[in-house]
């Protein structure tokens, strides 16, 4: 008799990357649509938002885009620079740069019309199997003030990531710090008993989509709807 065909050794594929300890907190909140209150007109070709709504007085904001020809995924591109002014002269904007292969940065800064308030400086590097990150708030070099932030995350398997946040803050007749873990598999829950939902409707052939959305905050007793356009 012949002998049996020797089964070549199974490879294990290796583990993935994480991803960035934002993208966590970015998929709990994809769980869910966004919510939406009065009246929102979006059009993209010219980056012009107008919101009109009950709750507030009415905005205006301009919006900005840049990005390079160096992208790294469908949804990665660099450099990337992003802001957002409205009608009063507050500015929000972001900077994202590749340094290197798995090394990234992002600069973010925000201000109220001419008087800055946060600006944030980002720095991760992102393993075969872990991300880790160190982020640097406000830095005061002359009120020794700053707040430090750094995030970990490591793929134990190919569906559960486990990791924490370590927050220290520093300012005069003030220091402390906390930890976090955090981690993630399947399925989410929402705890704040709000239930909301979203119907989008596209208008071929026009570029135009129309949305409208309901949310119900059953612990507060409280409800609000809105509708917004997008054009582009």
């Amino acid at each position: 008799m012949g002998a049996l065909p020797r089964r070549s050794p199974r490879r294990e594929e290796p583990l993935p990357n994480p991803g960035s300890f934002d993208e966590l907190h970015r998929l709990c909140k994809d769980v869910f649509p966004a919510q939406m209150e009065g009246v929102k007109l979006v059009v993209n070709k010219v980056a012009h938002t107008v919101h009109m709504s009950a709750l507030g007085l009415p905005g205006y904001h301009l919006h900005a885009a840049y990005a390079g020809d160096w992208q790294l995924s469908p949804t990665e591109v660099f450099p990337t620079v992003v802001g957002d002014m409205d009608s009063s002269g507050s500015l929000n904007a972001q900077v994202l740069l590749l340094l290197a292969e798995r090394l990234r940065a992002k600069a973010v800064f925000q201000t109220q019309q001419a008087k800055f308030l946060t600006w944030q400086f980002d720095g991760e590097y992102r393993g075969d199997d872990y991300t880790a990150t160190l982020t640097l708030g406000n830095p005061d070099l002359i009120g020794e003030s700053v707040i430090m932030v750094a995030h970990f995350l490591q793929s134990l398997t190919h569906r559960l990531v486990l990791g924490g946040e370590l927050v220290y803050h520093r300012r005069p007749g003030e220091e402390g710090a906390i930890l976090t873990l955090a981690g993630k598999y399947s399925g989410l829950v929402d705890s704040n008993w709000c239930v909301g939902a979203v119907l989008e409707k596209k208008m071929p052939p026009l570029p135009v989509t129309l949305a409208l959305g309901a949310f119900l905050n059953h612990w507060r007793n409280r409800f609000h709807c809105g509708f917004s356009i997008t054009v582009g």
